[in-house]
């Protein structure tokens, strides 16, 4: 028994050295990461005290690994290799190469692993890699006469969790939208979340001695659910893969990706009408405040000032207007009844704002000039009330089945990512500013 447990220990001690050799894209990552692995170490350290019917030399042997490990793991934690953008671009364009390829070797080594589920997708912790064996499950053993390793793949490959990391950090910097919406991780296809109204408790006073106690009744939630689908896209490549074009190759995918992924973000959140979520734009039962004309030029302070109104104080205070700079150029020349301005750009590090309060330029959202006639062009609302749910994982793949590739033999780079979007509590919280017929 002894022996089979300093066996799973020394396997386990192996597998703590899978990912820090690639570095981290933060400090912030790097602490959660190293502070993982001290739990791990110590844990270690308490099962080899239980151990007694293991031989005196595999137990010293143990004992020594784990407090070099301990010592290393302190100093690289004081230490901890903060990737940069050129080592970044460089991997990233050597796992596309290798995955463009079949290099499983070079693959295993970036820790990107085999993506051979459909739906529920591999967790990269599922597989390890060695020279000899090439991919395996981890921590399992195979069976008597199973060959060694099982290097058939198909050809999917989800990329180093690091590197996505820092490819979705980078996305946050294109988008208006995901810094500000709430993010939920989920780990199957479905979630339900509750959905309370404010308040949620009914009071009442007892005014007499005696009286019939009517405990206070909560106001039951409802469930609403959030999906989660696949995202595919589609980047015309090339197959000149040699070294010194690594670095080209990781920013090229890194722009493409961020770029596309960024709009289709903030469409997602605003502007999608079942294709396949529903953004704030065309919510349930979301109010309209329907301005005094049918071109947005004919919007006064009094048009924004009635629109707040519709939402309750206690929401609107984390509310913030959202549309394009176009709208906000005109809206900066409308003053009130008093011939103050309606806008006051930002002064001593504090942002802009109209009519008092926040406001974000987004450039999905329809211009001055292509406003028509009774058409939203403006939202009021608080952006926490829109969670995306987050699966994690990027996934690449040489794509060859497309009409291109038959007629004219372009071939393509495939990314999946998979997200799910929901707007919550639109009813009476959020209203758009809408021109007339």
């Amino acid at each position: 028994m002894g022996e089979k447990v300093v066996t799973a220990l020394s396997e386990q001690l192996k597998s703590m050295q899978r990912v820090e050799k690639t570095g981290f894209v933060s400090e912030e990552k790097a602490a959660d990461y190293f502070a993982e692995k001290e739990q791990i170490l110590e844990s270690v350290g308490k099962t080899l005290e239980t151990v007694s019917d293991a031989t005196s030399t595999e137990l010293e042997a143990i004992k020594g690994t784990l407090k070099e490990m301990r010592a290393n793991l302190k100093s690289d934690a004081g230490n901890p290799k903060e990737l940069t953008k050129h080592e970044l671009c460089y991997s990233i364009g050597k796992a596309i190469a290798a995955a463009w390829t079949g290099n499983a070797q070079t693959l295993g080594e970036l820790k990107c692993s085999p993506n051979l589920k459909s739906d529920n997708w591999n967790n990269p912790r599922d597989f390890v890699w060695s020279a000899d064996k090439g991919f395996q499950t981890a921590n399992t053993k195979a069976a008597l006469g199973e060959p060694m390793g099982n290097m058939a793949t198909n050809e999917q490959y989800l990329i180093n969790p690091i590197y996505e990391t820092a490819i979705m950090q980078d996305a946050a910097k294109q988008s208006v939208m995901m810094n500000l919406v709430k993010h939920r991780p989920m780990t199957g296809p479905s979630i339900f979340l509750p959905q309370r109204d404010r308040g949620g408790v009914e009071l009442k006073w007892l005014t007499a001695y005696g009286q019939k106690i009517d405990g206070s009744k909560p106001q039951g939630a409802t469930r609403v659910e959030l999906k989660a689908y696949t995202l595919a896209g589609f980047i015309p490549w090339f197959d000149e893969y040699e070294e010194d074009v690594f670095v080209d190759l990781g920013a090229m995918f890194i722009d493409e990706f961020t770029e596309t992924y960024a709009q289709e973000f903030d469409r997602q959140c605003l502007l999608a009408n079942a294709s396949p979520f529903t953004g704030a734009f065309h919510a349930s039962d979301i109010k309209n405040k329907i301005i005094g004309g049918a071109s947005p030029s004919a919007l006064t302070y009094k048009d924004f000032r009635d629109a707040v109104l519709l939402v309750p104080a206690e929401e609107r205070k984390d509310c913030r207007w959202f549309f394009h700079e176009t709208v906000l150029a005109h809206i900066t020349g409308i003053t009130d009844a008093n011939g103050r301005p309606l806008w006051r750009g930002p002064m001593d590090g504090k942002p802009g704002t109209v009519d008092g309060y926040a406001y974000t330029e987004c450039q999905i959202l329809p211009q001055m000039g292509d406003i028509g006639q009774n058409q939203n062009f403006a939202i009021f609302m608080n952006p926490k009330r829109i969670i995306h749910g987050n699966r994690k994982g990027i996934e690449i793949k040489r794509f060859t089945e497309t009409t291109e590739a038959l007629e004219y033999g372009e071939i393509f780079l495939r990314f999946r990512k998979r997200d799910g979007f929901l707007v919550t509590r639109s009813k009476g919280n959020m209203v758009t500013l809408k021109t007339g017929a």
